[in-house]
């Protein structure tokens, strides 16, 4: 494990966080990457949340905010939203990726420190005093332009009405 996401885990089992990240060394990497997963929940709906930790003097708290595959039109309608945040917020940065197939819309924020000027207590304070305020104010911005644009299926054999479909925003939370 490289000395970042050491220094990490340290924090998050002097904190009492284990309950929310769990540790994924990937393995073979060149840069020894570490990522620690966790979520974000809003209105009910869980973002997956990574915050990744390697070798380089840059770390990324990275948020899915929704993934599947999108139409020509939730793109375009998806990609204004997104460029006008980046032009409002500093430190992060809204994207639309696109991996074998499947769309996630991105928010990163990076993380700059090699292993001496680390600091684990700032990607705390990053996650839950920038990002977190961040998504239960702006996301709902960003699932609007998703969620604004109609999108059909074809009917399923024996069945003549058409049926509205939105891509996965992420699951929902199991309260209970």
């Amino acid at each position: 494990m490289n000395k970042k996401a050491e220094l990490f885990q340290q924090f998050i089992v002097e904190n009492e966080l284990t309950n929310l990240f769990t540790l994924r060394e990937i393995e073979n990497d060149q840069y020894n990457t570490v990522v620690f997963d966790a979520s974000v929940e809003y209105n009910d709906i869980v973002f997956p949340l990574f915050v990744v930790l390697d070798d380089t003097p840059f770390g990324i708290v990275r948020l899915e905010i929704a993934g599947g595959r999108f139409t020509p039109e939730q793109r375009k309608t998806t990609l204004e939203v997104l460029n006008q945040l980046n032009s409002e917020f500093k430190c992060f940065k809204h994207y639309l990726m696109e991996e074998n197939g499947y769309e996630a819309i991105i928010l990163d924020v990076s993380l700059m420190a090699g292993e001496e000027e680390f600091n684990p207590a700032l990607v705390a304070y990053t996650i839950f005093e920038v990002l977190y305020p961040h998504t239960q104010k702006d996301l709902t911005r960003i699932i609007a332009a998703l969620e604004s644009v109609k999108v059909e299926e074809a009917p399923v054999e024996g069945q003549e009405a058409k049926k509205e479909s939105k891509p996965r925003k992420t699951t929902k939370s199991k309260k209970g």
